[in-house]
């Protein structure tokens, strides 16, 4: 009765042979949206729920309630926004920016001739990615190498003079 009279059910703890797991299995029957929240995997109160999700693939995985909207609400109407973590000036630069920032060591300096051999491209272009990376706050000039900066803590956000590379379109959820 229950599965049937709603648009969807949500089976967030349940035991392996529990009623919970039970209405799940009858949303299921009737073609009714059946969502489940995982749980710890060493909890016994997340069997049902870690079980049911293996065994019927149209059981979707769920973690906000608009996750939950998306799967019941109109089509299109309610769609959740991307979960995405903070946005970082990293994501922002171009494919050969990334490659000299990633040919810098954790720790300690290396010359100029040396990140362009381990980032694959030519001297001069390193030259050109490392002073906008250093204009960034991502590098540091040590002596007669680079180093990676530590962690900037700004209140304000940074503003940029110059695109960073080929701007991808804005996707939803981007930060306005």
């Amino acid at each position: 009765m229950i599965a049937a009279a709603t648009r969807g059910s949500v089976l967030v703890e349940a035991a392996a042979r529990s009623g919970a797991t039970q209405t799940m299995h009858r949303a299921l029957a009737i073609a009714r949206p059946a969502m489940v929240v995982p749980g710890p995997v060493t909890s016994t109160m997340s069997v049902g729920a870690h079980e049911l999700l293996r065994q019927y693939p149209e059981a979707r995985l769920v973690v906000s309630p608009a996750q939950v909207l998306e799967e019941v609400g109109r089509i299109g109407g309610d769609l959740a926004p991307q979960v995405r973590g903070p946005a970082r000036i990293q994501d922002q630069l171009d494919d050969e920016s990334t490659m000299v920032l990633e040919a810098l060591p954790r720790r300690g300096v290396r010359g100029v001739d040396d990140i362009a051999a381990r980032s694959g491209v030519m001297a001069r272009t390193a030259l050109r990615k490392l002073a906008l990376l250093e204009e960034l706050g991502l590098v540091s000039r040590r002596g007669d190498g680079y180093a990676l900066s530590p962690p900037l803590t700004r209140q304000e956000p940074l503003t940029f003079q110059e695109p960073l590379g080929p701007q991808r379109p804005a996707l939803p959820g981007d930060a306005p």
